[in-house]
């Protein structure tokens, strides 16, 4: 069990080579107000949903706005249909806007939509609420059905036919859910679920707890692995049959593939808000916090980089341990024009030696642990 601990340090400790053949590159980034808290990507990638404070915007794969627009309160979540005809909103209402930018319906009630999902079309809306509830909407604002989840929700997500649900909780637990039948399954993390992605046929899960860990599992219950990083993982994403699960952790985009294994590191100026990627892994959106305030969007296409982005290539670091592709903070309201000069730039303050250390030794021990199968809520 020591050599395993030591084993399991000294790989930390080493690093590992973070760049290379078929990683993401940043694309562009768009400066923002106030923190991104949340982002949406449609599955072709050609349309970026975000939201910062109380502003929801709509950019596309050049990273000019769309369309933007204020609502009610801090914006907790948006999601988009994924052929981008729907874009939801969690606020104080769950707002419904059309692929314009026009407000189909707002739902008032008297509590806080924490999170939002959409099916294709937008024909099913779920949102899970700070007072325990999970709502599925019609595009006419019927509810479809309803569940008490007993707990407040805060990351949900829906498979593109709208039949499997996926929710991340404050009482620490991953539920799964059949639309119109309730709980299939559930587990136990060690702290609160804010990170919750599935697979577009919802056939597998990944969950990004307070806890330092990143899990995956199988739509039918089963927990295939979890992963530790050195800070609290807020958001997660997931590329078809889970060939690439995404978390956001700190400043650092983890990219690890099936069997859990690292891919890649990508590290902004700030703390990482939300994340999200195209089913193909083609395109990868990322919102940032203080120190970065900035919508991201990076990808694997060699082309599309050259084109939007003709400058000298980097110098090839990747025997480096802990470099990466860095994408610091761009002043609100950067053009993408001028995104290949910002992310040329190194960036970001790091995570003391003391803070960084402790995390892994806390996420080393948390790897002797399963998930909790027998959680009850």
């Amino acid at each position: 069990m020591l050599l395993t601990i030591f084993c399991c340090l000294a790989a930390l400790l080493c690093g590992t080579a973070t760049a290379g053949k078929g990683d993401y590159a940043p694309l562009w980034e768009k400066g923002a107000d106030d923190v991104v808290s949340t982002v949406a990507i449609s599955h072709d990638g050609s349309l970026v949903a975000a939201g910062a404070g109380l502003t929801v915007s709509l950019l596309d794969r050049e990273g000019d706005i769309l369309w933007e627009t204020a609502v009610g309160s801090r914006i907790s979540d948006v999601a988009i249909s994924p052929e981008g005809s729907r874009i939801g909103v969690a606020a104080d209402k769950l707002y419904l806007f059309d692929g314009d930018g026009n407000l189909l319906w707002a739902e008032k009630t008297t509590y806080i939509y924490r999170g939002v999902a959409l099916s294709s079309e937008g024909i099913s809306i779920a949102a899970a609420c700070d007072n325990g509830a999970l709502f599925v909407f019609d595009q006419d604002k019927n509810i479809l059905w309803d569940y008490d989840m007993g707990t407040d929700g805060y990351g949900v997500a829906i498979s593109e036919n709208g039949r499997r649900i996926a929710l991340g909780c404050d009482n620490h637990g991953v539920y799964y859910l059949n639309s119109g039948e309730g709980e299939s399954w559930s587990y136990g993390t060690g702290n609160c679920v804010k990170g919750i992605a599935l697979t577009p046929d919802g056939r597998f899960v990944a969950a990004g707890s307070l806890d330092r860990c990143v899990y995956l599992s199988t739509a039918e219950g089963e927990h295939l692995w979890k992963y530790p990083t050195t800070e609290a993982v807020l958001a997660t994403a997931l590329t078809e049959e889970a060939r690439e699960v995404l978390a956001a952790s700190g400043r650092t985009i983890y990219v690890l593939d099936q069997s859990g294994a690292e891919r890649q590191k990508i590290t902004l100026g700030g703390r990482v808000e939300s994340i999200a990627v195209t089913p193909d892994g083609s395109f990868l959106a990322a919102g940032g916090g203080d120190g970065d305030r900035s919508i991201h969007l990076l990808t694997k296409d060699a082309a599309l980089l050259e084109r939007m982005n003709p400058v000298e290539p980097a110098v090839n670091e990747t025997d480096l341990p802990e470099e990466n592709v860095t994408v610091p903070a761009a002043p609100a309201g950067e053009s993408a024009d001028t995104a290949a000069e910002v992310n040329a730039r190194a960036g970001g303050e790091e995570v003391s030696l003391f803070s960084t250390i402790s995390g892994w030794l806390e996420n080393i021990l948390s790897l002797l642990f399963k998930p909790q199968a027998d959680f009850i809520a």
